[in-house]
């Protein structure tokens, strides 16, 4: 069985994949030698921001001008003591444990590569250059909002080092690209600052705009970082970009965006990102998002109509923020998948409840599979709204590991409204509280999870809120106590008379630090199909793995 703090000082090795190839990019016309491409290095762990798969291009794009290493512009260190989240406190991970499922990594890490096109001209921007220029190497545009409207389809323009400071932005006369040819915007250790009373620092609204390694330094103010808006606004990739330290989003994807890519980005100490009614097709992939003052990704919300559609959350390292790691509502289809959750408590004096996921009202066919959540007070909170039609409804969680050894007071799952919730193939270790389901539940399913080291087995506010109660182990002492209504009940005689599949073993747990090796009882083909939930052999498997 695995022991309390078992594996917590192993940490998770960088195992990004080597991506075997990459397209050849044109040599860059340049006065003088060209400056070497500064190498990137690669994170020693898991909890480093994403590797940037495209430094090992053949011919990574390098400035036109030898780099300068100054120092972004950034917060005063007194401020940064007062607005950010400080992790030493003892109830908070100072690092990811090692999990594994079957030997590999769990959640697994996959490398994303936006697979940028090669550009048909170059063009060049330098806050330096000592007139307008005309876009070239020898004479780059001085001024980065023109330079942004005079790129044609299949352009690259290549920032200069230096802050620029603006509300910049992708219309009016700006082009859009076109999916042969995009747009492409490329900047290594070029900052954009917001302007003082200024709005948002970049823009976009136009269709096929690619971006790479800007960032953005917000500097405490209120206007976003990088903002997607109307119904131009589509087939857009933002990759390894840096955007921080604002009193508004970092990013906002607002209504009318549709099939926007973020990935390998690092976002931290802003509001985080905001996928707004309206939106749809958004990927979010592979970013480190973290230390943010609210939650680091809001979907639904924005004052549209109609919600966020079809949005994909994959393989994001999400940690450490003043609100929840992800807040959904108004939203139909959206999927969270191979996410790392961590280190979600409460804080009275900012109204912080400590929740990782909140499922709020509005929110349609939403599943949540294949991931970490570590040290959450509530890992999974399913919340009502004002009426019965805002009612979250058909929501997943399955082959998602929970764990939280450092706090007495947890749980794990607190469905306290929503119909047509399936809680299947998870693992809940040492939550005190694995799972509680209120009464303005309905139709909820509970199958084919592995409990360990629970206070209490569950808490159900009444029979009628349950379709499927049962094939679920309990890894816990036989005197473990639950609730039905309001009264306790003994676990084991209960689920005899009511959950004849469901059991309480002492010995249930796994080993090693692995997911699939569990421990005390067979778990092969113990559980129960669930829909909506993949198995291979006669029946599913009890937990995450299936054999």
């Amino acid at each position: 069985m695995r022991t309390r703090g078992a594996g917590r000082l192993a940490v998770v090795v960088w195992a990004a994949a080597a991506l075997a190839s990459f397209p050849t990019l044109p040599a860059m016309a340049a006065p003088g030698p060209v400056p070497a491409p500064t190498p990137t290095p690669t994170p020693p762990s898991a909890s480093d921001n994403p590797e940037d798969v495209r430094a090992r291009m053949p011919a990574r794009p390098t400035p036109f001008h030898s780099e300068t290493k100054f120092a972004p512009p950034q917060q005063s260190a007194e401020e940064e003591e007062l607005k950010s989240n400080r992790p030493v406190e003892p109830d908070l991970l100072h690092g990811e444990p090692a999990i594994f499922l079957s030997g590999v990594p769990f959640p697994a890490r996959r490398p994303y590569d936006p697979k940028f096109p090669e550009a048909r001209r170059m063009r060049y921007v330098s806050a330096d250059a000592a007139a307008p220029g005309d876009g070239s190497s020898e004479r780059p545009w001085k001024d980065l909002q023109e330079a942004l409207c005079r790129l044609e389809p299949g352009d690259r323009l290549l920032i200069a080092s230096g802050i620029y400071v603006g509300a910049f932005r992708v219309a009016g006369a700006c082009r859009d690209g076109t999916a042969q040819a995009p747009i492409q915007v490329f900047a290594r250790h070029a900052f954009l600052k917001a302007a003082e009373g200024g709005g948002d620092v970049l823009t976009i609204e136009r269709a096929h705009w690619q971006i790479w390694e800007l960032q953005i330094a917000l500097l405490d103010s209120e206007p976003a970082g990088l903002v997607t808006k109307g119904a131009g606004a589509h087939d857009i990739a933002v990759d390894q970009c840096h955007i921080y330290e604002g009193e508004g989003p970092a990013v906002r994807l607002a209504a009318g965006s549709d099939r926007v890519t973020l990935s390998n980005c690092h976002i931290h100490q802003s509001k985080g990102v905001r996928i707004e009614g309206g939106a749809s097709h958004v990927t979010l992939v592979n970013n480190h998002i973290h230390h943010n003052r609210a939650a680091s990704v809001t979907v639904g919300g924005g004052g549209a109509s109609g919600p966020a559609r079809d949005v994909t959350i994959e393989g994001n390292r999400i940690h450490n923020d003043h609100g929840p790691a992800l807040e959904l509502s108004s939203c139909d289809g959206l999927s969270a998948s191979r996410n790392r959750f961590s280190n979600y408590r409460p804080d009275p004096e900012e109204g912080r409840t400590g929740e990782a996921i909140v499922v709020g009202p509005g929110s349609r066919r939403v599943r949540l599979a294949e991931n970490s959540i570590l040290e959450a007070s509530v890992a999974v909170r399913v919340r009502g709204g004002s009426g019965s039609g805002d009612t979250a409804e058909q929501i997943s969680f399955d082959r998602n590991y929970l764990e939280n050894t450092l706090t007495a007071e947890s749980t794990a799952f607190s469905i306290e409204a929503g119909r047509r919730v399936r809680i299947a193939n998870n693992i809940v270790d040492r939550y005190a509280d694995p799972i509680r389901i209120g009464p303005g539940a309905s139709a909820i399913w509970v199958a084919n999870n592995l409990i360990l080291h629970p206070d209490f087995a569950f808490r159900v506010g009444s029979l009628r809120t349950l379709a499927l109660f049962d094939y679920n182990v309990f890894g816990a002492d036989p005197s473990l106590k639950a609730e039905v209504g309001s009264e306790p009940v003994g676990a084991a005689a209960w689920m005899k008379a009511h959950m004849p599949h469901s059991r309480v073993v002492p010995e249930a747990g796994f080993s090693d630090g692995d997911l699939g090796k569990i421990v005390g009882f067979t778990a092969v083909d113990a559980g129960k199909p669930v829909e909506g939930v993949p198995f291979r052999g006669r029946a599913p498997d009890i937990g995450v793995d299936d054999r």
